[in-house]
C-alpha cells in the first residue's frame, strides 16, 4: 500500500541529482506524491515526477537524468570531467556563437534544448491534471521582482497574492519549467504571457509557500512533507581559496532558511505551538475564517516537515553533470533517504509528525564523499 507525500524540491544545478537519488529511494520504499513543488533543477525533477509517463517516476528520473548527464570521455580521468559541461550540454543548453552581437547578450547560453527535452520526455497532460498530482514551480518575475508560483492546483483558501509572492494557476508548458531555472547570467530570461522571468531560487530556493497552496486542510493536518536540502551550511571551516570562497558563497545564498523565518528563539516548534494555541482560542471567533488566520493555520502544516539534507555543495558541484558526478550524488541520496526511513521507522509514533532533519554527512564518510 502506498504512503501519500508531498515534496519540496531546492535548486542547485547538477546538485539536483542528489534530490533524483532521495525521490527514488522514497517511491521505492511505497512512498507516493500527493503534491510536489520545485525550482530550477527542482522544477525539473518535480516535472519529471508529475509528468512522468504511464506515472512510472523512477524510469522517468531516470531517463531525464541520462539525458542531462555528460558521457564519459574515455581518454579522460573519469574524476576531471566535472568541468566538460561549461562547454555546453546538448540536451540542457548550448553555448551562444552569435559573436557579431556579443554587446546585445543578456545570456552566455541557450535554454532551448531544455524546452525540447522535457516536452519529448514528459507527459504534460498527466502534468497538468491534479487529480493525478498537485504541481507547482517558482519563478521570479523581473516586473515586481518577488516570486510566482505556476500550478496545476489552487487550494481552498490558498494565499494567491501576499507582498511579493503571487500564485497562479496555468496550463503548465516547458517554458513554465524552464522559466523556474533561467538563472542569469548564464541563462536567458523567459518570457511568459509577456513577463520575463528568471531563476525561482533568487528570491526563495526552498518553496514552502508555493507548497502549502496546494494543501487541502485534511493534507495540513496529517500529510509528510519531505524537503531535500541541497546546499547545508552549518559546521564549516572558513575557505581557504578563490574556489572556496565562490562555493560558500553561492551555498550561502541558496541555502534553506525556513527554519530561521519561524518561531523566534523558540524555533519551528514554538511557533507550530504557538499555532495551535491560536487556533484554539479563535474557534468561534470573528477572525477564524480570515485570510491572515487561514494562512497562519496552512503554516500548521510544517509540523510534518521531514529534510533530508546533502553533504555540503562541493567547488564546481553545480555545474558537474559528468557521469561519475551525477552517479555519485545519486548515491549519496539514496543512502539519505533510506537512512531516514530507517530512523523514521524507530521513532515513537507521537514524534513521527514532528519536523525531523537527516543529513548526509551522518550516514558515512564514504557516501558523503561521493556527493562532494
Amino acid at each position: 500500500m502506498s504512503k501519500p507525500m508531498a515534496l519540496i524540491l531546492q535548486g542547485g544545478g547538477a546538485l539536483g541529482a542528489f534530490e533524483y537519488g532521495v525521490v527514488t529511494a522514497l517511491v521505492e520504499e511505497g512512498w507516493q506524491p500527493k503534491a510536489v513543488t520545485g525550482v530550477s533543477i527542482g522544477a525539473i525533477n518535480a516535472a519529471s515526477i508529475a509528468g512522468a509517463k504511464d506515472g512510472d517516476i523512477v524510469t522517468s528520473l531516470r531517463t531525464m537524468w541520462e539525458a542531462i548527464t555528460l558521457p564519459q570521455l574515455p581518454i579522460w580521468p573519469a574524476t576531471q570531467q566535472a568541468d566538460f559541461s561549461l562547454l555546453g550540454n546538448p540536451n540542457f543548453w548550448r553555448s551562444r556563437t552569435d559573436y557579431w552581437d556579443a554587446l546585445n547578450w543578456t545570456s552566455y547560453c541557450d535554454t532551448a534544448p531544455m524546452l525540447n527535452t522535457l516536452a519529448t520526455l514528459l507527459d504534460f497532460d498527466q502534468l497538468n491534471n491534479p487529480d493525478h498530482m498537485r504541481f507547482g514551480v517558482t519563478a521570479t518575475s523581473l516586473n515586481t521582482g518577488g516570486q510566482v508560483t505556476f500550478s496545476n492546483y489552487t487550494a481552498s483558501n490558498a494565499q494567491k497574492r501576499s507582498g511579493q509572492l503571487r500564485a497562479k494557476r496555468a496550463q503548465l508548458t516547458p517554458s513554465h519549467i524552464v522559466a523556474s531555472g533561467s538563472l542569469p547570467p548564464g541563462f536567458p530570461a523567459t518570457t511568459i504571457d509577456g513577463t520575463d522571468y528568471w531563476d525561482g531560487g533568487l528570491f526563495s530556493n526552498t518553496p514552502v509557500d508555493s507548497l502549502l497552496n496546494l494543501l487541502e486542510p485534511e493534507d495540513i493536518e496529517t500529510l509528510p512533507i519531505f524537503v531535500v536540502d541541497l546546499f547545508p551550511t552549518d559546521g564549516q571551516a572558513s575557505p581557504v581559496n578563490l574556489q572556496e570562497v565562490n562555493t560558500r558563497a553561492i551555498a550561502l545564498q541558496y541555502q534553506n532558511r525556513f527554519w530561521d523565518q519561524y518561531g523566534g528563539d523558540a524555533g519551528l516548534d514554538g511557533f507550530l505551538t504557538v499555532l495551535e494555541q491560536i487556533r484554539k482560542l479563535a474557534a468561534g471567533n470573528e477572525v477564524e475564517g480570515s485570510p491572515a488566520f487561514d494562512w497562519l493555520m496552512r503554516l500548521r502544516a510544517l509540523k510534518n516537515v521531514h529534510v533530508i539534507a546533502s553533504a555540503p555543495a562541493p567547488a564546481g558541484g553545480d555545474h558537474d553533470f559528468s557521469q561519475y558526478g551525477v552517479r555519485g550524488r545519486f548515491a549519496a541520496g539514496k543512502a539519505a533517504a533510506l537512512n531516514y526511513l530507517s530512523r523514521l521507522e524507530h521513532q515513537a509514533p507521537a514524534t513521527q509528525n514532528s519536523v525531523t532533519r537527516v543529513d548526509a554527512k551522518h550516514i558515512s564518510r564514504s557516501v558523503a564523499a561521493r556527493s562532494a
